[in-house]
């Protein structure tokens, strides 16, 4: 129905690689749910994410959690910028 990947990649900060919900179960607050799981087992103190411009709907949802927009990276996919979230979760790693 649904799975989520955070690593920590990125700078050595946590990355949250993948987020997908399948069709006939997004609207429900699935993944809203794993992103907070995410945010709590989360070990860096900053956690960052990207989506396509086109993706509005998971725009949404980073903003509905408080990440907020961090930079744009152009040519990844031509004519779809990819936008980058960031959300501070605490002063020190865990």
């Amino acid at each position: 129905m649904a799975y989520a990947v955070l690593n920590y990649k990125f700078y050595d900060n946590g990355w949250i690689e993948m987020l997908y919900v399948h069709p006939q179960f997004r609207g429900q607050g699935i993944g809203s749910s794993l992103i907070r799981h995410l945010i709590n087992e989360c070990r860096t103190p900053k956690l960052f994410t990207s989506t396509n411009q086109s993706n509005v709907p998971m725009q949404r949802l980073l903003a509905t959690l408080e990440f907020a927009r961090s930079g744009l990276i152009e040519n990844l996919d031509d004519g779809d910028p990819e936008l980058v979230y960031f959300k501070r979760l605490r002063d020190n790693a865990k």
